[in-house]
């Protein structure tokens, strides 16, 4: 594996990184709902999209929960 530098000079935080992954699930869960309200689809279609705006729903609250808890230990540390 070639040998990659780091972005960054200074370290960076995970709580602020995770916000516009957040964001980005959101959308997703948003966009995924709205098909399956708005678009003509089979029962079967309509099942999976939901499903998956519930597993994007869940995977968002997840990173929300980790987000919030590196805040948290990084507060404890200054």
């Amino acid at each position: 594996m070639p040998y990659l530098s780091k972005y960054h000079i200074a370290e960076q935080q995970a709580s602020v990184l995770l916000r516009p992954v957040g964001d980005t699930l959101l959308e997703l869960e948003g966009r995924t709902s709205h098909y399956a309200a708005r678009l003509h689809l089979s029962d079967a279609d309509q099942t999976a999209l939901l499903a998956a705006s519930q597993a994007i729903a869940a995977a968002r609250a997840e990173v929300e929960r980790i987000r919030s808890a590196a805040d948290r230990t990084r507060g404890s540390d200054v």
